[in-house]
């Protein structure tokens, strides 16, 4: 969705990860954040996208084992997220499967938030026939695996479709 949404734009796409933003060495993470930043100012119109957010970005003081660099580099994220105007032209996309864990003070600074669901019958579906072409596999039935992959997510059914694949082969 990130991709898609910075291609609709003609933005630069920055795709961030934790791993791509936390560091070992003292004051590096911050370093990390304001470079980000400032890159996508220079190449705007810009996205950002955080993947996994919770990771970097639960909340401050929950726990007692918080290191101090982790609470220097959270902080960093929200003056750059403070400092960024409407007519910058850099977007942020953050994503999360525990929104419940995100620290206060990003939620405040996240305008909108949208929850995607799991997908429903017709969208597995789709999912399936978008791994598992017709041709590929005799006799398969989308409609009543779409049943049985109920629960799944998309990630689930691409792993579910992979291993069909593997065996069909």
């Amino acid at each position: 969705l990130a991709k898609a949404v910075a291609s609709e734009m003609h933005s630069t796409f920055f795709n961030i990860s934790a791993a791509t933003v936390v560091s070992k060495r003292r004051g590096d993470s911050e370093k990390l954040i304001k470079v980000l930043f400032d890159l996508a100012r220079h190449y705007q119109p810009s996205t950002i996208f955080l993947d996994e957010i919770d990771s970097i970005m639960s909340s401050r003081g929950g726990s007692q084992d918080e290191h101090e660099g982790s609470r220097r580099m959270k902080t960093e994220l929200l003056i750059q997220l403070d400092g960024l105007t409407k007519n910058e032209g850099v977007f942020l996309l953050a994503a999360s499967n525990n929104p419940w864990d995100l620290d206060p003070a990003l939620l405040r600074r996240l305008e909108k938030r949208v929850i995607v669901p799991q997908a429903d019958k017709k969208a597995r579906e789709i999912i399936m026939r978008g791994f598992i072409p017709e041709n590929r596999v005799k006799g398969i039935n989308y409609e009543t695996c779409s049943d049985m992959l109920d629960g799944y997510s998309g990630s689930d059914i691409k792993l579910v479709c992979k291993e069909v694949l593997m065996t069909k082969t």
